[in-house]
């Protein structure tokens, strides 16, 4: 997964990364010194603001995307590991944070489940750890609201989705056009799956790990707690 969709992640991307750098402004405020993870970092859209707060471990599955961070900002410590071994890391961690739907592609839920509690086993004591997950809300919306199509003048793509035989599982297939010389287009394709679970599930595992929700909201709204008819919803854990 991303090794194609690399070579395109951040003219695609439709996320305001500038809402996840106020919400870990808040949590960290004046803060400084700190051993923080960027956990599936991807193109290192936050890494370098992460940064301001102290030394920053930068990890995620692909090697390409790592390339593509590390690119942008040199002075974090990159390495291609899976988020289910970070604890082959031998650190612990001030602050860890998973932006923009890395627990959705977990495979299962004891997948889910097994990286919530690797993460409480890599934080210190009143560390704090921020992720968000797609709600079920979104998922149906992947599946109702596709084809996504996007173009300009140098890349174009057809997004579709499709159900799998599990439930609140989407699979995605993409097809990029990118612009080469001479006018020719590179044709890539990029398959994928994300998945969700039970709202309620997922935080009765995180009370039965151990963690403290220090406060949860949707869509980076504060105020809105409405995970039935919400897209995104985003923790704030402590341990």
């Amino acid at each position: 997964m991303y090794q194609n969709l690399s070579i395109v992640y951040d003219r695609i991307m439709d996320v305001d990364y500038d809402k996840y750098k106020n919400i870990i402004k808040q949590e960290l405020m004046d803060s400084n010194n700190l051993l923080i993870l960027d956990l599936g970092c991807g193109s290192g859209a936050l890494t370098e603001y992460l940064a301001t707060y102290g030394q920053v471990f930068a990890v995620d599955k692909s090697e390409e995307m790592l390339a593509l961070a590390s690119n942008k900002f040199s002075k974090a410590n990159y390495i291609a590991l899976d988020l289910l071994e970070i604890q082959a890391l031998n650190k612990k961690f001030d602050f860890i944070i998973s932006a923009f739907d890395v627990f959705n592609y977990l495979e299962n839920f004891e997948e889910f489940t097994l990286a919530l509690e690797n993460v409480y086993a890599v934080l210190k004591k009143g560390g704090k750890f921020i992720f968000d997950i797609h709600t079920p809300s979104k998922i149906d919306e992947l599946l109702n609201e596709q084809p996504f199509a996007y173009e300009d003048e140098e890349i174009s793509y057809l997004w579709f989705t499709y159900p799998t035989e599990n439930k609140l599982e989407v699979e995605s297939e993409i097809t990029f056009f990118v612009k080469e010389k001479d006018n020719l287009y590179k044709k890539i394709y990029e398959y994928q799956k994300q998945r969700t679970y039970n709202i309620d599930k997922i935080i009765e595992k995180i009370l039965e790990i151990g963690f403290k929700i220090k406060t949860y909201f949707c869509d980076f709204e504060f105020a809105n707690k409405d995970y039935q008819n919400s897209k995104r919803l985003i923790f704030v854990l402590e341990k």
